[in-house]
């Protein structure tokens, strides 16, 4: 079904509200919400009614008064939102999507806007692809253990032999988004984990949280240092797929390979107003995020556990992460990067597009580049299976040289 069939369709607001009605998740958000949605398109209006422990209504037109909240796109931008292709927070490939209301209640709704959003998908029929692999079961022990750096307590996990690959982990995480790197590789490398400091089982840092990729590198150094690791291979996601492209231009002859994942040189991206909203509004505002970051191809498992390990962070921890990812910009030392260098990403994450990657590939003089299709942003929880292969087939080939 068009778009515009489907905003034009007389049955919609029925049908729209049977199936926000039978949304648990819709109706657990907005049990409590008493306000009006309304959905704006080039063809007219559809609004939602959202009324406190009672069912949801749902009505073509506008409502009079006006509306509590407001998401206005045109016919273009609504197709990508309704294809998957976008939404409310990406903004859409065909355009941009604009709320009215006000900011803060506006931020505390958007699981409700995002569940509403998934409702309309549903609707229109949009297809859903073939699920990425699943990992397979395995017995191979992890080994946990806390390390010293400069007098702060440090969680590390450890398993397998061989060439050291530090794992370093996305804002807001800790070890576990790499319990299946962790395991899928140890059969020929030594691969390590750690929670940065505030994450996880590590203290937060004495002087207070980080709040630039600049101090999470000084930290990877030391850590490598205290972990006798030589020439190790420095693997991140997104914040640190940042940190570890600056541990190469910092130390240019250290590392024996990088594997960014998700990051790029500029990225620019979270305004104050979002990261501040993160510290009083961190579940309901990292929660939509998560989803939205997801790809078309994670199966609904491995979307609720990002969403899970994303809202497990302290909300402070998380906001000074995500304000040192929105101001990081290497672009100027990309040339100083001398170890052969995997940029890896989903062909579904709209925060570092196919455009930020190939600007940063432009700037490094031994790099490869792999899209895994149907992907988001936290890849190695997503996709493990097709995440790990791509970083072992990068290894062989530059480890054998």
């Amino acid at each position: 079904m068009s778009t515009t069939d489907l905003f034009t369709d007389p049955r919609l607001a029925a049908r729209l509200a049977e199936e926000l009605a039978a949304d648990a998740r819709w109706r657990a958000d907005a049990r409590w919400l008493a306000g009006t949605i309304e959905l704006r398109h080039d063809h007219g209006s559809l609004t939602v009614r959202s009324i406190p422990c009672e069912p949801p209504q749902v009505a073509q037109g506008a409502p009079e008064g006006g509306a509590d909240f407001v998401v206005e796109a045109g016919a273009d931008t609504w197709s990508s939102l309704l294809a998957g292709e976008a939404d409310f927070l990406s903004g859409g490939p065909a355009g941009t999507v604009t709320t009215h209301g006000d900011p803060v209640a506006t931020m505390h709704e958007l699981r409700t806007l995002h569940n509403t959003l998934l409702a309309l998908r549903r609707l229109a029929g949009t297809p859903t692809p073939a699920p990425s692999p699943a990992p397979e079961p395995t017995s191979t022990e992890v080994r946990g253990r806390y390390v010293d750096v400069d007098g702060l307590r440090v969680h590390v996990e450890e398993t397998g032999d061989g060439v050291p690959v530090l794992c370093l982990h996305a804002a807001g995480q800790d070890t576990v988004m790499y319990r299946h790197v962790l395991t899928g590789l140890a059969d020929r490398f030594r691969v390590i984990a750690v929670d940065a400091p505030g994450h996880g089982k590590s203290l937060p840092p004495p002087g207070g949280r980080f709040t630039s990729t600049t101090e999470l590198a000084a930290f990877a150094e030391r850590l490598i240092e205290v972990l006798e690791l030589d020439l190790p291979v420095v693997l991140g996601c997104s914040m640190a797929g940042n940190t570890v492209l600056e541990l190469g231009a910092r130390r240019p002859d250290a590392y024996r390979a990088i594997v960014s994942a998700e990051g790029a040189a500029h990225t620019p991206s979270l305004d104050e107003f979002t990261l501040d909203m993160i510290t009083t509004h961190a579940a309901v505002v990292l929660e939509p995020f998560a989803r939205s970051l997801t790809g078309r191809r994670t199966p609904p498992d491995r979307a609720e556990e990002v969403v899970w390990q994303l809202c497990r962070a302290a909300p402070w921890i998380a906001q000074g992460d995500l304000t040192g990812y929105a101001a990081f910009d290497l672009r100027d030392r990309l040339a100083d990067i001398a170890a052969p260098t995997l940029l890896l990403r989903g062909s579904d994450d709209w925060l570092v597009d196919a455009e930020k990657v190939a600007a940063t590939a432009a700037g490094i003089g031994d790099v490869e580049v792999v899209t895994l299709d149907g992907t988001g942003h936290y890849p190695m929880i997503e996709n493990p299976v097709e995440f790990n292969a791509a970083v072992r087939a990068f290894l062989d080939r530059v480890l054998d040289r």
